[in-house]
């Protein structure tokens, strides 16, 4: 008598799964970021930082809705998720970039 258990769970990780809720918490992060980069008097954070945080925000929110499109379309969903993923690391990357940019800034004036 065989007493092997079988479990239906899916075997493969979704990176989409991962990347959706990621990505809409990085939106917000670069939303609020802008928010209090305009509190800050002229001097301490440059115009090009705060335009890059909007594009940064823009990727993720693009990234985000490319990983849904992944969980939403099956068919399609390797496509959606490499190019999702890709994005993400991308305004990742960005993301890093603006925060040197912005250190810098504040540790010179």
């Amino acid at each position: 008598m065989n007493h092997s258990f079988k479990t239906e769970t899916n075997v493969t990780s979704r990176l989409a799964d991962h990347i959706l809720p990621t990505s809409a918490t990085m939106v917000g992060v670069c939303v609020t970021v802008i928010s209090v980069a305009k509190l800050i008097p002229k001097h301490g954070i440059s115009h090009h930082a705060v335009e890059l945080l909007a594009i940064d925000g823009l990727l993720f929110m693009v990234s985000a809705m490319l990983s849904y499109f992944s969980i939403r379309h099956p068919a399609q969903a390797a496509s959606y998720e490499r190019t999702a993923d890709v994005l993400f690391l991308s305004a990742l990357a960005l993301m890093v970039l603006v925060g040197f940019i912005v250190s810098f800034e504040l540790l010179i004036d």
